[in-house]
């Protein structure tokens, strides 16, 4: 019987443009000094290499890493050596691709540490414990921001959260405001 082989990825890591980690993830199970060392090294060799269009891939301790930079930041992936290194920049395009979509193209370190919340979504979106699980831009944007990736598709209220419930609520209840008070306009005067 052949072995399956699942893409893996040993860690997804953002570092500013001074090397200072702005947030990392690591599926390899690689212990906080080693971590750190890591990404002194990424810094180290890609500090004067800007991968703004394409990503650039190097080989890094028996780590393949894939990097491509944003305004303020680089983001990396690493895999193992035995990795595809097509693979992983697949993923880095569309973990970057995700992100400057939902940021509007401000790919800087402010309005990434402002919006936390949907890197960190983005990132359990397309990697699940460093197995590849979506490498579609358009979908892992319509999941993180919870909505139909067809826009034909009517939500159910069931669907909505709390606070898209909220909205449409207050959107009905204005509409039909307006409404009566066009109606009351008309000289009706209800009887």
């Amino acid at each position: 019987m052949s072995e399956v082989l699942v893409p893996f990825v040993n860690s997804l890591v953002v570092l500013d443009i001074e090397g200072d980690r702005l947030f990392a993830k690591y599926y390899d199970g690689r212990k906080k000094p080693e971590q750190s060392a890591l990404e002194l090294t990424l810094h180290k060799k890609t500090k004067t290499v800007s991968a703004k269009t394409e990503a650039e891939v190097l080989l890094i301790d028996q780590e393949i890493a894939v990097f491509k930079s944003g305004i303020e930041c680089k983001f990396f992936i690493t895999g193992p050596v035995a990795e595809n290194e097509l693979v992983l920049v697949g993923v880095l395009d569309c973990i970057f691709d995700t992100v400057s979509t939902l940021l509007k193209g401000q790919v800087d370190k402010r309005t990434m540490l402002d919006n936390l919340e949907l890197i960190l979504l983005t990132i359990d979106e397309v990697l699940d414990s460093g197995h590849i699980m979506e490498l579609d831009p358009l979908a892992v944007v319509s999941r993180v921001l919870m909505k139909a990736a067809d826009n034909a598709q009517a939500q159910t209220i069931g669907d909505l959260s709390i606070s898209q419930a909220l909205g449409l609520a207050r959107d009905q209840f204005l509409k039909s405001l307006s409404a009566s008070a066009a109606n009351s306009g008309r000289g009706n005067d209800g009887y």
